[in-house]
């Protein structure tokens, strides 16, 4: 490939493709001055269309179909548009609306290789207990000294006395980590068998699953509205502990509640651990409490309350005020995150509180143990109890049942109706979506008073979802652009095996990706998936605002985005991403109308075809790098 030769792809930005040492081309921005001999052009697929769109006119045949597979799901696979045309796309629709009819047993098999998908909270908690927490100190100490033991031990037996080396029990790094709550943390963790770095290896088996799921199960649409709720509920693994809730959220918020209804879904996520910690709302509290070295805990947090209206339900024009925030934080109080147990708790915060409520908490009343949390617990002894005006309506029991009730009002107000409808159809129609469908939606969620499946279906199976107006007019986000990519030319997903210590250790590095230590993953002979979508600018579960991941597709519109997707796809054809393989059959030369066929549907622009032309020239039996090439064009970028 010679320098000069220009992709233009979907963003409208040039690079230039440089060959390198190793035969793979790797992408840099081009400079100004660089020639070309025949530039691509602006064209329509590359920027906003400036016209009104068609919003009528339906897309037909089997690009309708290859529309449907990009915006239900991740794409289509070779032979996948061949199958929806033989049992018809409305029957194809239906079973995905209906995932549980849909045999999934292969992709089943390869995640039951990962055992920290489905460990219990208790076992979560160590894990990042022993990789963060003062557990770890613990660990370390203990450690450090067992080795000088070890080692002076050794020197002992071959008669060199080894002096200065304190027993276990000795080191006062040791004793002053081993008051109770420690002791307790270290007993459980010596007798889990875990080994240091698991809330990583979990975090990567994580990711792991949701790259399995979207490139290889046939349960394409939960894949997708999976990915889309996860994002709009967004929590950030790398804030404390969150790393190891997050699957807990997946598995137990997000994933059960796809296809019920809304209120339950957000009703699951009010008392998700990781949402309670992320927003801070574990530590809202009626009143400041007292701890060692007089140092304050708890009070009031509107963290929660502001995103649960603004970002969850209402919108941020959904007509609440800043009364309302704080007024919804009073009924939240309390809604904290325990393991189940409960240890005494004896203060003069405490006492005062229940003198005051005439014992009604008891002699010894009780509270969870912090740092022993993974699971929702409502803390009665934090609530606020007094009246509460939301919304203009007087909230008053004074107990769990006044966030229930916040709930119950959010979950069936008209706003609500609007906002979740309109980001709906900003995900699965177009950036800026007709009104039309916008109102069709908001009115299915209104009357059946937030049923997800008939809300989902409206959407589906409205004219606005297949119409021209909609047809490649969402620039895919890096997952989507990697599992396409991945999708379209036939490749599988390898999930590794944590017995194996080599694999355990790419599970690892998988983890490290997502809390901002990709290095680990760049040292790895060959790269994850995760690595590069995080290289493309979305590590998996770690975006930090809670607005999560923009639903608007320009927002990934940049020069090095570009960069980074062309890089990408060379890799993939090139075979050097590590978890995902290719039949060798799947790159080999072809005309370029069967290549843009295959992989664009035949929609390929004059622009992209010649660029592929010319570096066919150079290359005419490298399928790989052509197909490279395709992939990396405007029409693949839309979906």
């Amino acid at each position: 490939m010679k320098n000069k030769a220009l992709l233009c792809l979907s963003f409208g930005v040039a690079v230039t493709l440089s060959p390198i040492a190793s035969g793979v081309f790797l992408a840099a921005p081009a400079t100004p001055t660089t020639p070309a001999k025949n530039p691509p052009k602006m064209d329509s697929m590359m920027a906003p269309a400036k016209v009104e769109k068609d919003w009528k006119t339906q897309v037909q045949g089997d690009k309708r179909i290859a529309h449907v597979l990009n915006r239900m799901g991740f794409g289509a696979r070779p032979n996948d548009i061949a199958a929806v045309r033989q049992i018809g796309l409305d029957k194809w629709i239906d079973a995905q609306l209906n995932p549980e009819s849909i045999n999934d047993s292969k992709v089943d098999s390869e995640l039951a290789k990962l055992p920290m998908l489905n460990a219990d909270s208790n076992l979560l908690r160590l894990a990042y207990e022993g990789d963060n927490g003062a557990l770890r100190k613990l660990l370390e100490a203990k450690t450090k000294t067992e080795k000088e033991q070890n080692q002076q031990a050794k020197a002992a037996a071959n008669g060199n006395l080894a002096f200065g080396v304190m027993p276990v029990a000795a080191n006062p790094m040791v004793q002053e980590a081993l008051n109770a709550r420690q002791q307790q943390l270290f007993e459980e963790y010596n007798a889990s068998g875990l080994d240091r770095g698991a809330s990583l290896q979990a975090l990567g088996e994580l990711s792991s699953a949701k790259l399995a799921r979207a490139i290889d199960s046939n349960r394409q649409l939960q894949e997708a509205l999976a990915d889309f709720w996860s994002n709009h509920f967004n929590v950030d693994v790398r804030k404390g502990p969150v790393r190891a809730m997050k699957i807990v959220d997946d598995r137990e918020v997000i994933r059960p509640h796809l296809f019920g209804t809304f209120r339950e879904l957000l009703g699951a996520s009010a008392k998700s651990p990781a949402m309670l910690w992320y927003l801070d709302n574990y530590r809202s509290t009626a009143e400041m409490v007292p701890r060692a070295g007089g140092k304050a805990r708890g009070g009031l947090n509107e963290n929660y309350a502001r995103e649960l209206m603004e970002l969850h339900t209402l919108g941020v024009d959904g007509g609440y005020t800043q009364k309302d925030v704080t007024e919804v934080a009073r009924c939240f109080t309390g809604w904290g995150i325990g393991n189940g147990q409960k240890r005494p708790v004896l203060n003069r915060v405490m006492n005062r509180r229940n003198r005051a409520n005439n014992g009604a908490f008891g002699q010894n009343a009780e509270v969870e143990a912090p740092n022993h949390m993974l699971t929702f617990r409502f803390n009665e002894a934090a609530h606020d109890k007094g009246t509460k005006e939301v919304l203009g309506r007087t909230i008053s029991a004074g107990n769990q049942s006044d966030g229930e009730t916040v709930l119950d009002m959010l979950a069936s107000n008209p706003s609500t109706a609007k906002f979740i409808a309109h980001k709906l159809c900003v995900r699965f129609i177009a950036d800026v979506p007709p009104t039309s469908a916008v109102d069709r939606v908001a009115k299915a969620f209104t009357d059946s008073k937030g049923d997800l499946k008939t809300v989902y279906r409206v959407l589906f199976t409205s004219p606005e979802f297949t119409s021209v107006g909609a047809y490649r007019a969402k620039i895919k986000s890096p997952f989507e652009f990697a599992v396409s990519a991945i999708r379209a030319l036939d490749g599988s997903y390898s999930v590794a095996d944590p017995t194996n210590p080599r694999q355990r250790q790419w599970l690892v590095a998988l983890g490290t990706t997502s809390v901002g230590q990709n290095n680990r993953a760049e040292k790895l002979p060959r790269r994850p998936v995760a690595s590069e979508v995080a290289n493309m600018g979305q590590p998996m579960w770690a975006c930090q605002p809670p607005t999560g991941w923009s639903e608007n597709s320009q927002s990934w519109v940049s020069s090095s985005a570009l960069v980074a997707r062309l890089n990408f796809a060379l890799s993939l054809t090139s075979g050097r991403i590590g978890d995902v393989t290719l039949e060798n059959d799947t790159l080999r030369a072809a005309p370029i109308n069967d290549l843009a066929q295959d992989l664009l549907s035949g929609d390929i622009d004059g622009s992209t075809r010649a660029v592929v032309e010319a570096e066919a020239k150079t290359a005419p039996t490298d399928g790989a790098k052509m197909r490279a090439l395709i992939l990396g064009s405007p029409e693949f970028q839309r979906r």
